[in-house]
């Protein structure tokens, strides 16, 4: 009897989870790591202890590197919640995202320095309704390194925006988390094999670190 193969094995054997590689500079993108989403008592949280400690070595590298570096945050200003659409009928948690309340705040153990980027969305993607193309385009970025919560929500709706938009999407599995550890791998499962290079947090360090000088970034 035959042994049916692993998914792996079936992607592969049909050209899927190609390289894209790092292009020209990249810069990173901080998906929503807000009390909201990192505090486990919020109806939104969970604990990403580690995720921060990861991203924070990625902070670490770009800065030093001079690369820029762009946060998110959900923020509604609405007390009815209009300006978050319908999103709001399918999570009752986005109620606790208000304008001006801590849930909303990044989370301070993270190095959230002075001339980082933050970006205020409304929805998934970092991309959707926001200026995030154009600071990209501004500072010559064709490389968005993403990490951040959740990977099967907001991760990964950024990752495939950099990808249909013509960015090179690098999603770090160790710096990147979520709710449900069966939704974390699966979304990064779809990832690698379809909309992003999938790494860890040394192989992107290294890979900046190797790849990329402060003079060769300045031409």
């Amino acid at each position: 009897m035959t042994q049916p193969i692993g998914d792996e094995t079936f992607f592969e054997e049909r050209g899927f989870g190609k390289l894209i590689g790092f292009g020209m500079k990249p810069g990173l993108i901080v998906v929503d790591m807000i009390k909201g989403f990192t505090d486990p008592s919020m109806p939104m949280g969970s604990d990403l202890t580690e995720q921060i400690r990861n991203v924070n070595k990625l902070l670490k590298t770009l800065h030093q590197m001079e690369l820029p570096v762009f946060f998110t945050t959900i923020a509604y200003d609405d007390d009815s919640l209009a300006d978050s659409g319908i999103w709001y009928q399918k999570m009752e948690g986005l109620k606790t995202l208000k304008t001006g309340t801590d849930a909303v705040n990044v989370d301070e153990r993270l190095d959230f320095r002075y001339g980082d980027g933050l970006i205020v969305k409304k929805y998934a993607s970092a991309f959707f309704g926001t200026d995030l193309i154009a600071r990209l385009n501004a500072n010559h970025i064709d490389t968005v390194i993403i990490v951040g919560c959740t990977t099967c929500g907001c991760v990964r709706a950024t990752a495939v925006d950099a990808l249909q938009l013509g960015y090179r999407p690098i999603v770090v599995e160790d710096a990147v988390g979520d709710r449900s550890v069966a939704s974390h791998e699966q979304s990064l499962f779809d990832l690698r094999q379809k909309y992003a290079d999938v790494l860890n947090t040394d192989e992107v360090v290294t890979a900046v670190s190797t790849k990329y000088t402060l003079d060769s970034l300045k031409k």
